[in-house]
């Protein structure tokens, strides 16, 4: 078994435990904390190739505008968007920060937040804004078919992967690959509404495979370009066999906004 086999061996069963068994203010705080885990590893990778982009005061705003947003919803997402824009270019103003590169440098720290707020927002709602006495099991869902699809797109493109899908951005990638992961995005599915997710709508079901076969990889791509901008493999090394904190939650986050539109739009109620 290896360092990232063994890794998920542990991290998963907690993960689930937490989604599953715990209060829903644990799997925010998991969230929250993520959230500012992979923004700080996306900002430090810009300001390894020089650009002075503040990292204390884009952390500020995304760890309080997240819980803003959980606490009052979607209605507050646009002015909190704002509030960003506005606010962390005059900070940098304010903050005497270097004007060489001032552009670049805001550009980062306005988008890095307003991702994660993004991202790591639709995560959290997920669990909260949809249904309450379903959450658990909607967040439970995207993460196990997340996974799953993650899953099979090494594995199958490991074992039998011939023919690239995007060889500038990630050579490794492939379409065999790509099939692996859409079977099984499929398979998990069907499984979590087979074993405890029977409220969810057969059609939805069939939508959100179709729409996580195809968003999944490209939010793997998207971190990709990111970390091949700034040429390195991974976003970080704290978790062992797997990078970073931005590696392991790019696709669940890219993903997570378009999950929770569908389930506000198409999902059950109670």
């Amino acid at each position: 078994m290896g360092k990232r086999e063994a890794f998920a061996a542990v991290a998963l069963p907690l993960a689930l435990g937490a989604i599953w068994l715990l209060p829903f203010w644990v799997y925010l705080a998991l969230v929250w904390i993520v959230s500012l885990a992979a923004a700080a590893e996306l900002i430090r990778m810009r300001r390894r190739l020089e650009q002075p982009v503040p990292l204390v005061p884009s952390l500020v705003a995304l760890g309080v505008t997240l819980p803003l947003l959980w606490w009052k919803g979607l209605a507050l997402a646009g002015p909190l968007v704002a509030a960003v824009v506005l606010v962390l270019p005059t900070v940098y103003l304010l903050g005497r920060y270097p004007v060489p590169g001032a552009a670049s440098a805001m550009a980062v720290s306005v988008f890095a937040t307003v991702y994660f707020l993004v991202t790591g927002g639709a995560m959290g709602l997920l669990r909260t804004a949809v249904a309450p006495q379903l959450g658990w099991k909607i967040v439970l869902l995207h993460c196990l078919v997340v996974w799953g699809g993650d899953s099979g797109a090494y594995y199958v493109g490991r074992s039998f992967g011939r023919h690239r899908m995007a060889p500038v951005v990630s050579p490794n990638k492939t379409w065999e690959g790509f099939v692996g992961g859409t079977a099984l995005t499929f398979f998990g599915v069907w499984f979590c509404r087979t074993v405890f997710f029977p409220e969810l709508p057969g059609r939805l079901g069939l939508v959100l495979a179709l729409v996580l076969a195809v968003v999944v990889p490209v939010g793997d791509l998207v971190e990709s370009l990111f970390k091949r901008d700034a040429g390195t493999k991974d976003s970080s090394q704290i978790i062992p066999g797997h990078g970073g904190f931005l590696d392991r939650s790019d696709s669940l986050f890219f993903a997570a906004p378009v999950v929770l539109a569908l389930f506000l739009l198409f999902g059950p109620s109670s």
